[in-house]
């Protein structure tokens, strides 16, 4: 063993890494630096430290110049190769401005559209990312029947029996819907909704508490754990853990704005726990929790139906499950199907009942289902989004791939002397590759704000009040829109570049390197179908505007106008109607339980007479004897008030309801008696004219209606008030509440504006649609320009001599022009059938709809023709217009 053996050695990896990496000229003269400096940082620390900063200084040496080439080391510098492309591709998108400017706009526009649906779905996948070892973790969904919808809610016995006849699961939870009211602390009252939960929720889900413990929190009865925003509203900046709150129950639910029950007291709640409902997002809304505990007193004071052994009632609860270490889906479902064989195979109409698992990150966004516990787009909807914003980046790429194939002609001497100089076909293909990536990076950078100016817009639609999107541009985001900009510019450039190198150096230089013929076909069906697509988005974005205004002006068969809706928030209705109708502007007050026509329905069944065992559903709402004529609705026969003596048992029915019960005129149906499924029997006191009491979307028919008197039911007063003066009219009504009920603030809103509110929807749905339609249009105008301006280069000398030999201004026009009009007319003659074809028939699945005739679509074609024609001309006219001589010089 000599000297030099004996000398410590540093590591022989980063050395073995880097002969992999880095040329053999540089790697042995820069490893025997580090190697020297290894030895010189061992006379002055530790033989640790010295191999640490050996392999830091190893890593050093990763630099872009030191790397081997991809195709060896005869070739240049990939690096420097890269540099090169870099700078030739800014250079060509700085000298053809105008080309770049439609190119980048394009793409940026499609790429905006895309990259929102791209926020859209990194913001829902933010939901439930909090729990612990959460692929483990399942909500038990339930079919009835193999063929009918999934629901979100299974009974509630399933949380409790599940785990015990089966070891793979660690820790289950059961919520149930049912807690929402009213909690008071001292005078001081705020609502409350949310679930009843069992004990080990807060084990199974891991949702932050800021002060309480989550072992005990949900133990005891009469338990509650509030939101820290709830907390903050009623107890202020004092803790809250400890306090005792009283609870009223008005059925109140997270989906709904007012609750079906009369207030109920329910008796002292103590607060256990506080959640931070800030620090995270879950399907799960809730204000509070109450202890499952809770639910036996309020089964025997039968303020609650008790569901605890009842498996066919799957239609109140929501069962988690977390399974044990090394056990997934498949087992679990295994044992699904073996549980419920022996829980629903004897109970009869659910033999078929099918219970599935459904993992925590799978809720949102997920599939459609019955029972959600929130308002959420279903993943369907984000695949037709997604191919909606497919259609347009693909049109805008075929921009790209048109305009850099025209282009060849003005950069073909360019190719040739590349290739002259010894340019291979793949760094051609590699340069315009190159510049296709700039111009998407640049497109990128434009996006983004157009991007930002859609968040703002799409955050204020009606639609996100219950969809809560916040769309953040997290880091996580802005990479994604990097990927997905760099697999654009890879597809939109892949074409042109491939065409382009394959070109032979002699036809490059001569005048035989320009696109084929088959080349311009091509480019010209691209061009008809980015027109045909733009036809379709004008004219369904016409349809559904003219739809939402058809809604708009319907005539509901009631006066709405002038009516303010007071939601009564637990007061007694008779004591605020007394006190608001001596308020100096109000015309008339009444009372009702839901509002007509806002989407919230009840129903009753009356036995058929003609048919044994058959009962007839009417929709069902209790309303006072003031209602009928507060709201204008039109008397056919009877009496259209509810006596006082009569009124808790008679009915007042609509017209479709008297011909539902078989009478031919309304006045054959007075006085007639009727039994219910119950068993007790109803009068018929009078009927009305038929007026709309379900949302315009659900059907076109007027469903068969039963008005009947019951006061606790009554959720809202209807203020008829005189139509001037009306600000200082509500101030007094203000004040009117306030000396019923001071605690609770004053709420109303016009019952027009209410109704008119239900189809904001399609509202929004214009919204999105007529953005897209812009963005087509926008798009296949700028295709047309693009190759309108190069056409009109290449025949710039041409339009000279023409001129020179006699031809006037607009005889050039028509010439230029001429085979873009083809192309548009082309266009509107191939999309208007289909066109017509598709708006007709999502139109007639669409009840109570809007006319639609060919009008419309030759109305969509005109506005198409007008913007082709109006894009053209602003080349073709420019050019028309040079002066011959200048038109002669032109190269």
């Amino acid at each position: 063993m000599n000297e030099f053996q004996e000398l410590p050695q540093p590591p022989q990896w980063p050395y073995e890494c880097l002969k992999k990496l880095l040329r053999a000229d540089f790697l042995e003269e820069l490893s025997g630096d580090v190697e020297e400096r290894f030895h010189e940082n061992l006379t002055r620390h530790s033989m640790t430290k010295a191999r640490r900063l050996y392999v830091l200084d190893n890593f050093k040496l990763l630099r872009p110049q030191f790397f081997k080439s991809l195709g060896g080391d005869h070739q240049l510098n990939s690096f420097g190769m890269f540099q090169n492309y870099f700078k030739i591709g800014i250079r060509n998108i700085l000298k053809y401005r105008l080309f770049s400017a439609i190119n980048i706009f394009g793409l940026a526009a499609a790429m905006s559209v895309c990259m929102f649906i791209i926020l859209m779905l990194v913001d829902q996948k933010s939901y439930d990312n909090f729990h612990q070892e959460e692929k483990q973790l399942y909500r038990i969904v339930g079919q009835p029947e193999p063929s009918s919808n999934t629901y979100a809610t299974t009974s509630y016995a399933i949380g409790e029996t599940l785990p015990l006849e089966y070891g793979i699961i660690d820790q289950s939870a059961t919520l149930r819907r049912g807690l929402g009211g009213e909690a008071t602390y001292e005078q001081k009252a705020i609502e409350l909704r949310g679930y009843f939960a069992t004990k080990d929720f807060l084990a199974c889900l891991q949702f932050p508490l800021i002060e309480g413990d989550p072992n005990t929190a949900l133990e005891k009865p009469n338990s509650l754990i509030i939101s820290q925003t709830k907390a903050k509203q009623l107890f202020g900046e004092v803790s809250a853990l400890g306090k005792s709150v009283q609870f009223h129950d008005r059925g109140l639910n997270i989906l709904e704005d007012e609750g079906d029950t009369p207030p109920e007291d329910w008796g002292n709640l103590t607060i256990t726990g506080i959640i931070d409902d800030q620090a995270y997002r879950s399907h799960l809304k809730f204000d509070a929790l109450a202890s499952a505990t809770t639910l036996p007193a309020l089964h025997r004071a039968e303020m609650l139906t008790d569901l605890s052994k009842r498996w066919e009632s799957y239609y109140s609860s929501y069962n988690y499950v977390r399974l044990k270490e090394g056990i997934g889906e498949h087992e679990l479902n295994n044992a699904l199907v073996s549980f419920t064989k022996n829980k629903y195979g004897a109970i009869e109409g659910l033999e078929e009942f099918v219970l599935s698992a459904q993992n925590i990150r799978d809720i949102t966004p997920g599939p459609i289902m019955n029972n959600e516990s929130s308002f959420r787009l279903p993943m369907f909807i984000y695949y037709i989004l997604s191919i909606l914003a497919a259609i347009i980046l693909l049109m805008a790429v075929i921009n790209y791939t048109n305009l850099s194939v025209a282009r060849s002609l003005i950069r073909a001497k360019e190719i040739g002397i590349r290739k002259v100089n010894g340019a291979s076909r793949k760094a051609i293909a590699f340069q315009f590759l190159t510049e296709s990536i700039i111009t998407t990076m640049l497109a990128l950078v434009l996006a983004v704000v157009l991007l930002s100016v859609m968040k703002n817009g799409f955050l204020t639609l009606w639609a996100n009040k219950y969809l809560q999107l916040e769309l953040d541009l997290s880091p996580v985001a802005f990479l994604l829109f990097f990927l997905f900009a760099l697999m654009t510019g890879v597809v939109a450039g892949i074409y042109p570049s491939l065409v382009l190198s394959r070109k032979r150096p002699v036809d490059a230089l001569t005048s035989h390197f320009s696109p084929n013929k088959k080349s311009w076909n091509a480019q010209k069906i691209l061009n008809v179908s980015q027109l045909a697509v733009s036809l379709l988005f004008i004219v369904s974005s016409m349809v559904v505007y003219n739809q939402f205004r058809h809604y708009l002006a319907f005539e509901y068969g009631f006066n709405a106008e002038n009516v303010l809706t007071i939601p009564l928030q637990s007061n007694d209705w008779q004591q605020l109607k007394t006190e608001m109708g001596g308020v100096s502007g109000v015309e008339m007050i009444s009372a009702c339980e839901y509002l007509p026509a806002t989407g919230i329905t009840d129903h009753m069944e009356l036995e058929d007479k003609n048919r044994d065992d058959e009962y007839i559903n009417l929709q069902v709402m209790r309303v006072d004897e003031s209602f009928l004529e507060n709201l204008g609705v039109r008397q056919l026969a009877g009496s259209p008030i509810l006596a006082s003596d009569e009124r808790s048992r008679s009915v007042i029915i609509n017209e479709t309801a008297a011909k539902k019960l078989g009478f031919e005129h309304a006045s054959e149906a007075v006085g007639t008696i009727w039994k219910t499924k119950q068993g007790s029997e109803i009068p018929i006191k009078g009927v009305v004219a038929d007026f709309r009491s379900t949302l315009l979307i659900n059907e076109d028919e007027t469903r068969p209606l039963a008005l009947t008197y019951r006061q606790e039911a009554f959720n809202f007063l209807n203020v008829r008030i005189a139509g001037n003066n009306q600000p200082q009219t509500i101030k007094r009504l203000e004040a009117a509440w306030k000396s019923v009920d001071p605690k609770h603030p004053f709420i109303y809103a016009y019952f027009d504006q209410e109704l008119a509110n239900t189809n904001l929807f399609i509202l929004d749905i214009v919204t999105i649609i007529g953005y897209l339609a812009f963005l087509a249009i926008v798009i296949a105008c700028l295709g047309l320009l693009g190759l309108a301006t190069y056409t009109t280069q290449r025949r710039t000398k041409e339009v000279g001599v023409r001129k020179v030999l006699g031809a006037g201004e607009w005889q050039v026009v028509l010439v230029l022009s001429r085979n873009f009009i083809k192309l548009v007319l082309f266009a509107v003659i191939l999309s208007a059938p289909l066109t017509y074809f598709i708006n007709r028939f999502w139109l007639d699945h669409l009840p109570n709809r809007a006319d639609f005739s060919i009008s419309t679509v030759i109305l969509g074609a005109v506005i198409l023709l007008t913007l082709g024609l109006l894009t053209i001309g602003t080349q073709t006219f420019r050019i028309a217009r040079l002066n011959p001589v200048m038109s002669l010089k032109d190269e």
